[in-house]
């Protein structure tokens, strides 16, 4: 969390109640576009297609796996 955000909500009881409230509900605001599933692939990006995520999973399943780095840079120690 940034500094100054830090040092405000230590003191965010000191303020009246409804101000308090008032923070309260534009921070979640703030909030609402993060409030996805955890786990979710297409978690940071909220303005993708609905269908984002099962595109992405159908292409992990599809595109064979990278071999390991030690197989692909052994070219080097044959020379």
């Amino acid at each position: 969390m940034i500094e100054r955000l830090q040092r405000a909500l230590e003191h965010i009881d000191e303020l009246p109640t409804p101000i308090q409230e008032e923070l309260a509900e534009q921070i979640e605001q703030y909030l609402e576009p993060f409030d996805l599933p955890k786990g979710s692939l297409a978690g940071s990006m909220p303005d993708l297609p609905d269908d984002t995520e099962e595109i992405l999973l159908r292409w992990r399943r599809e595109v064979p796996p990278t071999p390991p780095l030690d197989e692909q840079l052994r070219w080097l120690e044959e020379e």
